[in-house]
């Protein structure tokens, strides 16, 4: 999508852009690279965004927490079968209406990975 064609800025959690990211993935157009940071679990999302379609990069560090268990964690505390990444668009391009010192088109979309 060029910059003359970009969509407005909105706000939006809408689930369609969850399910064109796992789109993106699935074509490796949007791609998860994990790294280790200070013993955590981080991560970088690069690609397009599934609802502007500009490049973005979001990097995730996770927080590590000890000594916890319950219904989200595995038999022993181990840690839970799922990595659940919370991206919002960071692309740097243009979007009309975007707030004063707001990057990216407003999009927010999930990403679910397994642990192993």
């Amino acid at each position: 999508m060029s910059e003359e064609t970009a969509l407005a800025y909105l706000q939006t959690a809408d689930y369609r852009w969850t399910r064109r990211a796992f789109e993106l993935l699935g074509a490796r157009e949007l791609t998860v690279t994990p790294y280790e940071g200070g013993g955590a679990p981080c991560f970088v999302v690069e690609g397009p965004c599934p609802r502007c379609d500009h490049h973005l990069v979001d990097r995730q560090v996770t927080t590590g927490l000890t000594g916890l268990s319950g219904p989200s964690r595995g038999e022993g505390g181990n840690r839970a079968p799922a990595i659940v990444l919370d991206v919002t668009c960071g692309c740097g391009g243009a979007h009309e209406n975007a707030p004063a010192g707001a990057v990216g088109c407003g999009a927010s979309f999930r990403i679910v990975m397994d642990a192993a």
